[in-house]
């Protein structure tokens, strides 16, 4: 397998029965494809690809004549992705995720029937079987890009949209994604079941079971730390062949967008720009380490046979040709292999794994715990600056109202209220003063070794507008912007 570039492989869907008396929009021969009924452009019709699969090709015979090489790579030490690209209902979900699965939680049936392995089963089963069958457990998560929002598909809703945050280790990450452990065929199912009832998806007039939605199925082995991203993409579509209400067409908006930039990120990847457009959208973002050549890529691409759909599908090649050119860097196993390891190194690397989790939970926490200490710092530093501000209010106050008494020789009842409300703001003084110091003994208590003096934070305050500095670690606080900020 040529790992110098990404791989496509183009597959026909069959026509339905409502579109028996169209035109074929495409030849096949072999793995080359042309385009009929093009005679208005000049671009070329003509494509070959790694492989092109005719409509009676099954699921079972584009992994085992595909992807096997991807997977292989895998279980040697390489993160890959495989991803389904294609118009709408060209049969994307059909081919990641199987007809029988998708099929059934479209009828809302309530409970995981007992589904059976056959040619048509989607290809991140297949995918995840094989990995389960060569190393006894992955770790999963499951999560769906929909109006570029992120979810957890494994979460039942309860978190809502999920972050995503950068490490330069490892690229984008969704750090409060649901990380699940399967080591059994059952469980995956079990996986692939929940996140295909959760997945957010409509009718259109395109494709009555279509999926409005990207999703990300992650499988990480325990033993390598390699992991391979199986991309179901939400399918393109023109408004003028929609006639949904204003959510329908909301939704259309952000996946044409993510498509779009998906394209500029290829076409990008394809001049070596210096500046590759992944940040604009968050699939894109997500798939940044699937595109820059730190991971195998395949696509499978998804077209629809009918004339009628012939400026589609030619969009669809011309993105396909365009990814099948792009060079990705050599691909050496970038984790080392520990399955060849005993048992017994096996179990301690399993432990040393498990404890670094645990760790890494702990300092979450603490850095929690730190931020809501250093918010009640700055919150009292605010009010001490308010009360000052109140209490030279009051002085100015006190020193005309005796100017005044001179003036009359006379004394005045609201003396004594000055002089209470001086001390009442003298009293709340001293005590936020007490509170600030208990704060700052406590922020000054010996930390972990690794900790560095170099933890300065720029805050403006909020009724002065005046800017200081705090230092987390020491305590101190300044007026004076400091010299390692």
């Amino acid at each position: 397998m040529d790992t110098s570039r990404i791989h496509v492989a183009v597959r026909l869907r069959p026509k339905l029965l409502s579109e028996g008396g169209e035109a074929d929009a495409i030849a096949v021969h072999k793995d080359k494809l042309q385009l009929l009924h093009a005679p208005w452009t000049r671009l070329n019709t003509s494509y070959q690809f790694d492989r092109v699969f005719q409509p009676h090709h099954s699921n079972a015979h584009i992994f085992q004549s595909f992807l096997t090489p991807t997977v292989q790579s895998v279980l040697n030490g390489n993160h890959a992705s495989i991803m389904a690209y294609g118009q709408t209902g060209t049969g994307k979900t059909h081919t990641m995720l199987g007809r029988d699965l998708w099929g059934l939680c479209l009828t809302n049936t309530p409970e995981q029937p007992n589904l059976t392995v056959t040619q048509d089963t989607g290809l991140m089963y297949l995918v995840a079987a094989e990995l389960l069958h060569h190393r006894g457990a992955l770790q999963c998560s499951y999560l769906e890009l929909y109006n570029d929002k992120v979810y957890d598909l494994l979460d039942d809703g309860v978190k809502g949209t999920l972050e995503v945050r950068e490490e330069a280790s490892i690229g984008a990450y969704v750090p409060d994604a649901q990380l699940v452990e399967i080591n059994s065929l059952d469980a995956l199912m079990e996986i692939l079941w929940k996140g295909a009832q959760s997945r957010a998806h409509r009718a259109t007039n395109m494709n009555e079971r279509s999926s409005r939605s990207h999703t990300i199925l992650q499988l990480t082995l325990n033993d390598t730390a390699s992991r391979i991203n199986l991309v179901d993409l939400a399918g393109s579509e023109k408004c003028k062949s929609m006639s949904g209400d204003g959510q329908h067409v909301k939704e259309l908006k952000f996946i044409n967008q993510s498509l779009s930039n998906l394209g500029h990120c290829i076409s990008a990847l394809l001049k070596r720009g210096k500046h590759i457009p992944y940040r604009n959208c968050k699939l894109t973002r997500l798939l940044q380490h699937s595109l820059d050549g730190k991971a195998l890529c395949s696509f499978i691409v998804t077209l629809n046979p009918c004339a009628s759909n012939t400026m589609e599908t030619l969009s669809t090649l011309q993105f396909a040709a365009r990814a099948m050119k792009v060079k990705v860097r050599s691909t050496n196993p970038s984790n080392k292999i520990l399955s060849s390891s005993t048992p017994a190194e096996a179990l301690m690397l399993q432990q040393q794994v498990l404890q670094l989790q645990a760790e890494n939970k702990s300092l979450r926490t603490a850095l929690v715990q730190e931020r809501e200490q250093k918010g009640k710092l700055l919150l009292g530093f605010t009010s001490l600056l308010r009360d000052t501000s109140s209490v030279d209010r009051v002085r100015r106050e006190s020193l005309n109202a005796n100017q005044i008494s001179s003036n009359n020789q006379a004394s005045h009842p609201q003396d004594e209220f000055i002089l209470s409300k001086l001390s009442m703001l003298e009293s709340t003084i001293q005590q936020q003063l007490q509170d600030i110091q208990a704060t700052k003994e406590r922020l000054l208590q010996p930390k972990d070794d690794a900790a560095s003096d170099n933890q300065w934070e720029e805050y403006v305050d909020s009724v002065t507008g005046f800017k200081y500095f705090h230092n987390a670690t020491t305590g101190t606080t300044q007026w004076k912007k400091p010299s390692d900020f």
